[in-house]
């Protein structure tokens, strides 16, 4: 291998190294770093006991019900999108260190179809990508979504019973920073059936009766709220449709119903009401009936890069402790991750150069030069001559009667037959092979150490 191409080899395997460790570590810490905390520098002073909490909606990690597929593909599938999760948690935790992590539900995506021993294996599958590494600090809380037990009517008995059983209770109230944290069921809650809506229906009335405390109230729901068709979601929305739908299907609802969100607006009167669901960001202001006051409700988009939105995105929650100077309030950030699909055509681009570079430069190496023959026309007609001596070219000096012009004297000139290039396929498929096995010996292990780090550390 002459020294221009063992040059180029080396830029290749470099170029490939810094562009798997950008692709695979560098642009998560980047995106998680960079979006920080919501907070003011005067209210941090004033109050020093703040709690951040993460909010995490729609993780819902593929499965057989997420597309229908089965075998190597469905595999093939799950493995790239568990390790953007797992990616992503890990550098959330790591990077920003919260105190508190509230799931909104859709934990799976057919948690409410499985089988107990299939469910089994895909809540381990679960726990293993949203991996709790400071659990004496940090706190986590599961809401059940529609993909976990269904909705209204539709809710599954047995997968509702399941959830309450190996995750937790879908209905929760948590004091955190002197603000109540309203984890409500609004999947039972709109089914007839007194005995699975009986919950969630006793805490919205607990709550509607329970004037007496100052706390600011942060309600929580799976599902978003009922607003007038059209309602724009804000400038965040990633979806050519800036509004959130209403429809209805199979086990899901984009929106409650009316009269539930008046109800739960009334009888709570939150400062702000947190929702999943719909994949996208959303925000929205709702008027409470009673009062006509206002409070804003955020839509957080989808943790996973495979939920039909271009870009996952998480939440950022600051908690503010009522002090002697400062009263209890909250600030709010949204924040995304990675574009997936984007990383994956740079890597498809990039190799469709480097085979393009290496093509071009192995096409170049695998031309060699034949230098020209230079012989006598006369013994080149000889063949009386041997074949060592047709070859060959005999000069003399002319004699003095020779010097004047004369046809019969005159010396036959030399032929000089032009050089040849000639092309060598073998050659071509040979040195192509090579180094591309040199790239690929380089650029493979990097890969498989990238992904190692984050099931081994």
């Amino acid at each position: 291998m002459t020294s221009g191409r063992r040059i180029v080899t080396r830029i290749l395997r470099i170029y490939w190294v810094v562009l798997l460790l950008i692709g695979e570590i560098g642009l998560y810490r980047w995106h998680i770093s960079r979006c920080k905390w919501p907070s003011r520098e005067k209210l941090a002073e004033a109050s020093p006991d703040f709690v951040h909490v993460a909010i995490v909606a729609d993780p819902q990690i593929v499965d057989h019900y997420s597309y229908g597929q089965s075998g190597f593909f469905l595999r093939t599938v799950e493995f790239f999108t568990d390790i953007y999760i797992r990616k992503s948690y890990r550098f959330l935790q790591t990077i920003r260190n919260p105190s508190a992590v509230i799931f909104l539900g859709d934990l799976m995506d057919g948690g409410r179809e499985w089988t107990d021993e299939a469910w089994h294996k895909e809540y381990e599958r679960y726990k293993s990508l949203f991996v709790n590494r400071s659990p004496q600090r940090m706190r986590t809380y599961d809401m059940a979504g529609n993909h976990d037990i269904g909705i209204g009517n539709t809710v599954v008995p047995h997968a509702l019973e399941r959830f309450h059983k190996y995750i937790g209770p879908t209905n929760q109230v948590l004091n955190i920073a002197d603000h109540e944290i309203i984890l409500l069921d609004t999947l039972t809650l709109e089914n007839d059936n007194p005995q699975t809506s009986n919950s969630s229906r006793q805490l919205v009335q607990q709550l509607s009766e329970d004037r007496s405390g100052d706390k600011p109230r942060l309600l929580f729901t799976h599902v978003p709220m009922s607003r007038p068709d059209g309602t724009y979601c804000g400038f965040e929305r990633q979806s050519k449709i800036k509004f959130l739908p209403n429809r209805r299907g199979y086990q899901f609802r984009d929106q409650l119903f009316a009269n539930t969100t008046l109800r739960l607006l009334d009888a709570i009167r939150p400062n702000a009401v947190f929702s999943g669901d719909d994949h996208d960001s959303c925000t929205v202001e709702h008027k409470i009936p009673s009062s006509q006051n206002t409070t804003t409700e955020y839509t957080i988009g989808a943790f996973g890069w495979a939920s039909g939105v271009p870009i996952a995105s998480y939440a950022l929650m600051t908690l503010y402790p009522r002090t002697s100077k400062v009263n209890a309030q909250f600030q709010v950030r949204r924040c995304f991750l990675p574009y997936q699909l984007g990383i994956y055509e740079v890597y498809i681009a990039s190799f469709a150069m480097s085979l393009l570079v290496v093509a071009v430069l192995c096409y170049r190496g695998s031309h060699s030069y034949h230098p020209a023959a230079l012989y006598s026309q006369i013994n080149r007609g000889s063949s009386d001559a041997p074949e060592c001596e047709r070859h060959l070219v005999y000069f003399s000096l002319p004699s003095s009667e020779s010097l004047s012009p004369s046809p019969s004297s005159s010396l036959p000139l030399p032929v000089i037959t032009p050089g040849k290039w000639s092309f060598s396929k073998r050659g071509f498929f040979a040195q192509f092979l090579s180094i591309m096995k040199e790239i690929i010996c380089v650029a493979v292990p990097t890969y498989i150490l990238c992904l190692s780090y984050f099931y081994v550390c």
